[in-house]
């Protein structure tokens, strides 16, 4: 491991480390507070604990054990105002600097928590490139933390833990515990309390970020990820012969691929192990179909060749990216290919599995997903029963029978006949494209192979009369010569007798004969025309040559036509149509038809091989996580679930194995990782799980919704200095421009950086097709951030008669007239607007369900606003005026709830009134710009108009600028 490696290593897992131990906003959320007294006695109000368990999310247990988990905020800085101004403007307010978790229980005692420690902030402790308050060294803390195990192995009562407390804030600020000043700040003198939702979710990634620092193997992909350089770029590959032979499956054959899906696919099936593809992928663009057939391009590739599924992992860090991944994979609309669209084996009904947390699975059960782990638990040992087997075995040889019209009763024959049509169907894919490629050579791209043989046969019997006509031309000019006088032909020496010759033959030439002049002979004239009758026959004979050569690809193309029809197999899907006129359009409806089949075709090989029993894991290995073991394991997975779904949080804990005492990592051996919702994604979470794997396909959109950094730049700067990264504060700058810091990047922009390809001037690739939206809709978000690039495809509502809500505009508002929002911590709410939103609704309601008669309830109408405080206003508003399950079926949620989620009418609350400053909208433009894609037929801004800015140049004020003119 070379230093650089090592540094921001070490850089990115010390960023991980410092959201442990992080400050916690709880100023929003439900806190008590006491005295300092109580917190040293170790007893409180009972009031507290009630009111702290209502807000329980485990009840059941609380009751049984009659306590709650709780974080003490022992030490907070307080909040002073001048004049009603916040005097201490460089803190927020409830800032906690110091905090004690512990248990509650039911009587106001307070104990001791095993395993957990006190903590402050490390943005708090030095060094710091920004310091805002410094209340010690980090080393410090840690010093004392790890010469106190034995200290803390002997805590039993709440005195020793609270003088543990004491020792080690007054050890590290050298300051006392009981006074409230610290360094010229004034502390609060209340103790707060919260209820403790901290969950230590970044264990497994700061194991493997240790193993990396300790046991580096050499991975192309993670250095590619923290290079500090950008990539040379390298010219976008076009769609030709080669790049269309390579493209094998889709998982989806409704529609072909767009322009922009298929030139990254392109780029993907070019992809050598260490790269990284960037896909910048707008909503509405295809992003699932996209990640679909790069699966099943992976998987259908290794079933050609005979060898294992390959491992693809698709991670994020939110559960919302993750499970939209799994539901896509899991509605593959079937088209009509006999039972060959059904799986032939029991108990799997999508092509993908979940790897949740223990907190998640309870969900992904309601939810009917697979879910699992690397223990093999659930999904996996469900179907790896010797009963759903046996099961498997008999549905898998009844299928198989059915399908090919035979009867068979051997695995093993059912998995080469699959096979051997899977190549069959590829060869004929292939040579359906070399046929178009030759056919592309002669330049007709507006005619199919009929009406250009058409044409040629015109061609040819048009050359045929031309000669019949010259050669009757030929004999005209014969007799003209004969008919004329043989005293002028003696005499042709003399002028005037030449004269009378030139005049007839003047009369004689037609108009078609402009290559002929009055003065010449018979001689000359016939061999004038044989000239022509000679480039005449050499154009026929090569008319002639093309005919035979285009009607040989029309029979290699009936050829294999015919045996598609043998094998039941319709390139057209049921149309009657011609044959396709290029190259591009046979290679559109080879996504549609032969490239399914072949993904469908793979699926059941691959069944065939995991009911076989290939890999199977038995006896005593079960649940162990033995490498030999998790090979098997994961290969017999991907066999059926191509796609294995899991957050970053998640995934190293999933390639860690056990042997002889030790734990290891499966370096390298991810074959493909997908990052979805990249954008969300901040650097230092993912970049330890890129070691496992061999490349990765990074898709997302630096428009949507950012990461929730938990590292704040000052802190940032303090640990690239720290670890070596960087040697000064100015040394940053490189960091942030290569995106390779935890306080301001995303996964999205490391990738981009590590991309070999620029796409209309920037780094990656662009899904550019929006099909989601009404053109009116998508245009606002392709005016606020897209500059122009997505092309809108599904037309205009105003010219859509489909449209039956022709009283809802595709833009529009209503007005609720509002002075000032109303504030709740740091939130805002403004209940005048949830309330005519909800009378809204229950007034149209019925109306829209009636218009959207085949679509789920539940999707049709979403309520988004920016702040928590309206979402719970709003919600509120709905339990007490909706009745029925119309209230189950409205979404109601903040921008970052809906990213990834659509409906046809989004209703937005913009909570500003008149008087307010709407700044917090304008800050991020990524906040419209995601609330106004969500919207596929109308979008409604409920709020004071007069509330949103005037420039247009803002993302409320372009906002307003698109819906004045349509009030409903």
């Amino acid at each position: 491991m070379t230093n650089k490696i090592k540094e921001i290593t070490s850089y990115f897992k010390s960023a991980v480390a410092s959201q442990v131990n992080k400050k916690i906003e709880f100023k929003e959320g439900n806190y008590c507070y006491f005295s300092f007294d109580e917190l040293n006695n170790g007893k409180i109000s009972e009031a507290i604990f009630k009111n702290l368990a209502r807000t329980s999310t485990v009840n059941k247990e609380n009751k049984e054990k009659e306590s709650i988990n709780v974080i003490i905020v022992a030490k907070t800085i307080k909040t002073i105002f001048d004049y009603q101004e916040k005097k201490n403007s460089n803190f927020e307010d409830l800032i906690g600097i110091y905090y004690v978790p512990a248990i509650l229980k039911n009587d106001g005692t307070l104990h001791y928590v095993e395993k957990k420690f006190p903590w402050i902030p490390r943005e708090f402790l030095q060094p710091m490139c920004e310091p805002i308050l410094s209340m010690g060294h980090y080393k410090d803390y840690d010093n004392y933390m790890s010469e106190s195990t034995g200290r803390i192995h002997k805590i039993r009562k709440w005195k020793d833990y609270i003088d543990f407390v004491r020792d080690i804030y007054e050890n590290v600020t050298k300051a006392k515990f009981e006074e409230y000043n610290l360094v010229g700040t004034e502390l609060d003198s209340n103790i707060y309390i919260i209820k403790d939702g901290t969950i230590d979710a970044t264990k497994s990634i700061l194991k493997l970020y240790d193993n990396i620092i300790d046991k580096y193997e050499k991975s192309k992909l993670y250095e590619n990820f923290i290079s500090l350089d950008f990539n040379e770029t390298l010219p976008l590959i076009q769609n030709e012969i080669v790049e269309m032979n390579r493209h094998c499956g889709q998982m989806s054959g409704e529609y072909p691929l767009s322009s922009s899906q298929r030139e990254c696919i392109n780029h993907f099936t070019n992809m050598a192990d260490g790269e990284i593809l960037a896909v910048n992928g707008p909503p509405g663009t295809g992003k699932t179909t996209l990640l679909q057939s790069i699966v099943a391009n992976m998987y259908v590739e290794r079933a050609l060749k005979r060898g294992k599924a390959p491992i693809i992992v698709a991670s994020s860090t939110n559960n919302q990216a993750v499970t939209n991944i799994i539901e896509s994979f899991g509605k593959i609309n079937v088209i009509g290919y006999q039972n060959l669209e059904e799986r032939w084996i029991e108990g799997v009904n999508s092509f993908a599995t979940y790897f949740p947390s223990l907190k998640k699975e309870v969900n992904a059960k309601i939810k009917g997903y697979h879910y699992t782990n690397s223990n093999g638990k659930n999904f996996i040992s469900e179907i790896e029963t010797e009963d759903n087997i046996s099961k498997s075995k008999d549905k898998l040889l009844k299928s198989c029978s059915k399908y090919f019209s035979d009867n068979f009763s051997d695995l093993d024959v059912c998995e080469e006949k699959i096979h051997i049509l899977l190549c069959e169907v590829d060869l004929i894919r292939t040579n359906f494209l070399a046929l178009f490629n030759k056919f592309k050579a002669y330049g007709l791209n507006d005619k199919n192979m009929e009406e250009y043989l058409v044409t040629l046969k015109d061609e040819m019997k048009f050359s045929e009369e031309k000669v019949h006509l010259d050669l009757l031309r030929i004999e005209a000019w014969r007799m003209h010569f004969k008919k004329m006088p043989l005293s002028y032909k003696l005499l042709k020496l003399f002028k005037s007798y030449r004269r009378r010759i030139e005049t007839k033959n003047r009369m004689f030439i037609e108009s078609g004969e402009t290559f002929l002049d009055e003065y010449m002979s018979l001689d000359e004239i016939e061999e004038k025309y044989s000239y022509i009758i000679k480039d005449l026959k050499i154009k026929q004979g090569e008319v002639q040559r093309i005919y035979k050569e285009i009607e040989h690809i029309q029979d290699k193309y009936g050829e294999n036509l015919s045996r598609l029809k043998e094998l039941k197999i319709d390139i057209f899907k049921g149309n009657k149509k011609k044959t396709p006129v290029n190259l591009e359009q046979i290679n559109e409806s080879m996504d549609e038809t032969l490239r399914y089949v072949e993904f469908w075709l793979s699926v059941h090989y691959y069944e065939c091989r995991w009911t076989k029993g290939e890999d199977l894991v038995t006896g005593k290995q079960k649940g162990t996580t033995y490498e030999s073991v998790l090979y098997k394991l994961y290969n017999r997975l991907s066999m059926i679930t191509p796609c294995l779904v899991m957050t970053f949080y998640q995934l190293p804990k999933n390639f860690l194995a056990y042997e002889k005492g030790n734990n290891y990592y499966l370096y390298n051996y991810i074959d493909l990782l997908i990052v979805d919702e990249a954008g969300q994604v901040s650097p230092e979470i993912a970049a330890c799980s890129f070691t496992l794997a061999k490349k990765a396909v990074v898709v997302g959109d630096i428009y949507q919704i950012e990461p929730v950094w938990s590292v704040s730049s000052a802190l940032d700067k303090s640990l690239a200095k720290e670890e070596g990264v960087i040697q000064s504060k100015e040394g940053c700058e490189k960091l942030f421009e290569v995106g390779i810091n935890s306080s301001s990047s995303s996964v999205m922009k490391v990738a981009s950086k590590s991309c070999k390809y620029m796409k209309f001037g920037d780094r990656g690739l662009f899904l550019s097709e929006h099909r989601r939206c009404y053109d009116e809709i998508i245009s606002y978000c392709n005016d606020l951030v897209y500059k122009r690039k997505l092309e809108p495809m599904r037309g205009k509502g105003v010219n859509d008669k489909k449209y039956k809500l022709k009283k809802l505009p595709q833009m529009g508002y209503k007005q609720v007239k509002t002075e000032y929002s109303s504030k709740k911590g740091s939130s805002r709410y403004n209940k005048k607007e949830a309330i005519e939103i909800v009378n809204w609704i229950n007034k149209n309601f019925q109306m829209i369900k009636d218009a959207y008669p085949m679509e789920n309830i539940n999707e049709l109408l979403g309520v988004i606003t920016p702040f928590k405080a309206q979402v719970n206003c709003i919600v509120n508003e709905i339990k007490m005026q909706i009745a029925g399950d119309i209230k189950k079926n409205i979404s109601v949620g903040t921008v970052h709830t809906f990213q990834g989620a659509e409906r046809r009418i989004i209703i937005i609350s913009t909570v500003y009134g008149e008087n307010d400053d709407c700044h917090f909208i304008d800050k991020n433009e990524s906040i419209l710009n995601v609330a106004v894609s969500r919207a596929k037929d109308s979008f409604l801004v409920f709020g004071d108009i007069n509330g949103l800015n005037n420039d247009k140049n803002s993302a409320s004020g372009l906002l307003k600028e698109y819906i004045k003119s349509n009030e409903i």
